[in-house]
């Protein structure tokens, strides 16, 4: 009889919540500040059930050892406290979602898949309860443990964007997995909304201004979207800053309820604060060249990537290949793809030589460092290095590189430093390379190089020159 009634409250809840789901769905709309005040307690919350449904399964494979077999009598206590739980922390996600001004399709996926998880924790309590633990048991827990994973990233997707898992992923994980590459802004756009702008918008306000959660009905992943406003109105008013929404919620006092980003989020700098109320000033047109406001403040946006070198992945099969068949190592410089690649031979420099450097001309425009140290290399190889375009840093200390190899390296525009210690450099060689327009760090102890007499000449003390530039 008990079981029973327990059932049908069980099936009362999860009948409103469905119902709520489908009469009050989250809208967009801010409302009702009680609720919002017991929705925020959601993301506090959610970890209970979590941590006790994921003790179910560890307590019911330790149970079937002699030695912690009483551990099996407390499952049926953790799965109804787990059960219960999930129904508490729906319920205030609901709350969360109708009044805190929460919209579009993760918000839903988060929402639909906790009312499922709610289901899926009922079936495991009453199957375990009725025909004890065995295979049917079995498979709905393990099914109820997948949803419980889905629904967390919807809503990790949530709070910290959908790229929150796999953003700085390192490179060979990503392929692994055969996951698209980063996508990453190039530099170089060529209006002041792509360059300075949106960057901003991207990293301060998209995580709850987008497609997939549009708070107060204003999305602002586009210009279109952005200037066509929200719930309440367009939040720019082209050419006047203070009567702008956006501007308004960005510049009020930290702690006030309407200031943006809000939730604890970093605030914007005083640049970027700036910058958009000059780009506002100036009309919030998406055309406005780069160049066009003067004095606008320097940001380096870190979503916007300079890139060194073309994306390597499409010819990994390549360099993997040509690393077995000739003894190097090619690495990414880093997880972003367009860093480029680096040459090493350190682990066996005596296998890298003037043949091999020539063999990996089809990776020429990749490889942005090469340390050649104590290879076999000669100034024939350097005819093949010369190719390497995009080089920053070349190391050729101690090997037998002259005057003659340095002469063809005169196309590396980019190189930014080089190592010539114990080489045959001579003064020659050296003010030749040094009228690189890139060139920073020339490297030249124990070589023929004079000692300086003038500055932006070899330091004597450190055999370091700073290249001169007029």
């Amino acid at each position: 009889m008990h079981s029973r009634i327990r059932l049908a409250l069980f099936g009362l809840v999860v009948t409103a919540l469905i119902v709520f789901a489908f009469c009050a769905p989250p809208d967009g709309s801010e409302r009702a500040p009680l609720a919002q005040f017991f929705g925020r307690f959601h993301p506090l919350l959610v970890h209970i059930p979590i941590a006790l449904l994921l003790l179910v399964p560890l307590l019911e494979i330790a149970g079937k050892f002699s030695r912690w077999s009483p551990l099996r009598a407390s499952v049926g206590f953790v799965l109804g406290a787990a059960t219960a739980g999930a129904f508490v922390v729906a319920a205030f996600g609901w709350l969360l979602a109708w009044s805190g001004g929460y919209s579009g399709p993760i918000v839903s996926q988060h929402y639909y898949g906790g009312i499922f998880l709610c289901v899926a924790c009922l079936a495991c309590f009453l199957i375990r309860g009725r025909l004890g633990p065995g295979l049917l048991y079995g498979m709905v827990l393990m099914i109820t443990i997948g949803l419980m994973g889905w629904t967390s990233h919807q809503g990790g997707s949530l709070s910290h964007g959908e790229t929150y898992l796999t953003k700085y992923m390192p490179a060979d994980l990503r392929k692994w997995l055969k996951l698209s590459p980063a996508q990453l802004k190039k530099a170089g756009n060529a209006t002041f909304y792509a360059a300075r702008i949106e960057p901003i918008l991207e990293n301060n306000c998209f995580i709850c201004h987008d497609a997939n959660k549009a708070k107060g009905s204003l999305r602002m992943d586009s210009y279109d979207l952005l200037m066509k406003g929200g719930e309440k109105g367009p939040v720019i008013k082209p050419g006047d800053p203070k009567a702008s929404v956006i501007f308004i919620r960005i510049t009020l006092p930290h702690e006030e309820k309407k200031f943006m980003p809000n939730d604890g989020k970093k605030p914007l700098t005083a640049d970027e604060v700036k910058l958009i109320e000059l780009w506002i000033a100036a009309g919030a047109s998406e055309t406005l060249s780069i160049d066009a406001i003067k004095g606008a403040p320097a940001i380096t946006s870190p979503s916007v990537i300079i890139a060194l070198a073309p994306d390597y992945h499409p010819r990994m099969g390549r360099v993997i290949e040509l690393e077995r068949s000739l003894g190097v190592q090619l690495s990414p410089r880093s997880q972003i793809p367009t860093d480029g690649l680096i040459l090493r031979t350190v682990r066996n420099p005596a296998q890298c030589n003037d043949a091999a450097l020539a063999h990996l001309k089809p990776l020429a425009d990749l490889i942005v460092e090469a340390e050649l140290a104590r290879s076999m290399v000669t100034d024939a190889g350097m005819k093949s290095v010369a190719l390497w375009l995009n080089l920053r840093k070349l190391d050729l200390s101690h090997t037998a590189i002259g005057p003659e190899g340095l002469a063809q390296l005169s196309a590396l525009t980019k190189l930014e430093s080089i190592n010539l210690t114990e080489t045959a450099a001579d003064d020659a060689s050296i003010a030749k390379i040094a009228k690189l327009p890139t060139l920073k760090h020339i490297y030249s102890f124990n070589t023929k190089v004079a000692a300086p007499a003038h500055p932006g000449s070899p330091d004597t003390s450190t055999g370091v020159r700073t290249a001169p530039k007029d």
